[in-house]
């Protein structure tokens, strides 16, 4: 059987770091969409929605990293060294590594990713001194190991960074068997896939853009109407005029068919040949949100 050691990364300030934001943002979400429920249409009734607005997508992915938070190892055998963080796994042979050394070691100041927190120091930096790229796996900033490869840098926080290098200075002494291919698997996440296409990016953000504008305006202009006609009968007279809080349907509606066609586009612009009907859909977003604006223009006296 062949001898392994594995490291963890420090865990418990970034779990406690995760699961606190976690807890935070879902009751400041929840007592936000509570109080919105329960106040007139206006500025109040945005600012309630405002944290329901920002925990939606940011609690799932605090959910993410705490997943690979619990989800991540150092593995050292005689052959290879083994990265593993989430879904992110990087294996390297042995005899391609060129030395490990601690990040207070090194020459230059070692920059850090320029968005982490607890558990969660992720990203890639320019190595110092190059051009060179550092990828960072690690779970805090203080006590890294710097991990050289040909052509590439790895920074890891070993929960027991001296016991990390014996390990490794005991394989190297012994020498590798065999030699195992280098593999490194990153995961597929599609919404960072669409963020670095330019086309996609652009129609996501200009239809979140709009439907923003759409709710801003719908919520601060409505309060003040008590009914509106919307357009002309046959004879050219308004129509039988309705609540103005009914206009409140405009941004909903739209929001609904935003976020059906923004899943929907994520799903098909996973697989290039059903790429464009992603195109289509997110075009249609910003055509529809367009339609509502001018409706809206034209309902307000």
């Amino acid at each position: 059987m062949d001898e392994t050691y594995t490291f963890l990364p420090p865990r418990r300030a970034g779990v406690i770091f995760h699961l606190g934001a976690i807890a935070a943002l879902t009751l400041g979400g929840a007592w936000g969409l509570w109080q919105a429920m329960h106040t007139d249409i206006g500025l109040a009734f945005l600012l309630y929605l405002l944290p329901f607005i920002v925990a939606l997508p940011t609690v799932p992915f605090l959910l993410y990293r705490l997943n690979a938070l619990e989800n991540s190892a150092y593995i050292l055998a005689r052959d290879s060294i083994t990265l593993r963080w989430g879904l992110r796994l990087e294996v390297i042979p042995m005899n391609a590594v060129q030395w490990i050394r601690p990040a207070a070691d090194l020459t230059g100041a070692l920059r850090l990713p320029r968005v982490h927190w607890p558990g969660s120091v992720l990203g890639t930096r320019h190595f110092p001194g190059g051009s060179t790229v550092i990828e960072f796996m690690g779970s805090q900033p203080s006590a890294l190991l710097v991990i050289a490869a040909p052509g590439r840098f790895f920074a890891i926080s070993p929960d027991n960074p001296d016991e990390f290098l014996r390990a490794y200075q005991y394989f190297t002494e012994l020498g590798s068997l065999l030699t195992p291919a280098s593999q490194s698997v990153r995961p597929t996440i599609v919404m960072t896939r669409v963020w670095r296409t330019p086309p996609a990016r652009g129609l996501t953000l200009l239809g979140i853009l709009l439907s923003l504008v759409l709710l801003v305006w719908a919520s601060l202009r409505i309060p003040g109407l008590q009914q509106v006609s919307l357009g002309f009968s046959s004879d050219g007279m308004p129509r039988t005029p309705i609540p103005g809080i009914r206009l409140m349907l405009f941004p909903i509606l739209n929001g609904f068919i935003y976020l059906f066609n923004l899943l929907v586009g994520l799903n098909l612009f996973r697989r290039a040949e059903t790429r464009t009907l992603a195109y289509l859909l997110w075009g249609a977003s910003v055509f529809v949100a367009v339609l509502f604006l001018v409706a809206m223009y034209f309902a307000l006296p």
